[in-house]
């Protein structure tokens, strides 16, 4: 968090015109209020927030930024929303357009679900060490179901940002 505080102070002490100050990261909600004080000490022009949360898998992010499976654009005004939609204009994804909150607790609600799919597949894990289950076997017959999908459904010592062992289906 100390490279976002760095950057929003960097950007307060240089703007000079109106601008469009994008947040791609994962923050708590309300944090577009922070960067907002931050800013207006500094500058006291007309800006306006966005808070657009990136969706990247771990090993694709590249596909994921060129072919997203959604766009979430929260937005403060009409002019950065119609900026907004214009950038995104070319790519064809289902596009959510709403205030800066829901932006950026979409991203947290996202974050918390594949979170709790993980640890589901941990404990499913465990269990089938206990009783001699074939944890693979059970991830691919649950993961064939259209309202599951096989996606994390993979046993992983770590959740967060950055995986450090894959034991079953890779996403």
């Amino acid at each position: 968090m100390i490279y976002f505080k760095e950057a929003v102070t960097e950007i307060a002490k240089t703007i000079n015109g109106y601008k469009v100050i994008v947040d791609k990261s994962t923050v708590t909600v309300g944090k577009a209020d922070w960067v907002r004080e931050e800013i207006n000490k500094y500058y006291k022009g007309e800006f306006s927030i966005v808070s657009n949360p990136e969706f990247l898998r771990e090993g694709s992010p590249l596909e994921d930024f060129l072919e997203p499976d959604r766009i979430v654009i929260g937005v403060e005004d009409e002019i950065a929303k119609k900026i907004m939609s214009e950038i995104y204009s070319k790519i064809n994804a289902p596009k959510v357009i709403t205030d800066i909150r829901s932006a950026e607790m979409i991203k947290y609600a996202a974050n918390a679900f594949l979170a709790m799919k993980i640890s589901f597949i941990n404990e499913i894990a465990n269990i089938c060490e206990r009783v001699g289950a074939d944890v693979q076997r059970v991830a691919e017959g649950k993961g064939l179901g259209k309202r599951i999908g096989p996606y994390f459904l993979m046993r992983e010592l770590v959740m967060g940002g950055h995986v450090s062992q894959k034991i079953l289906m890779g996403c």
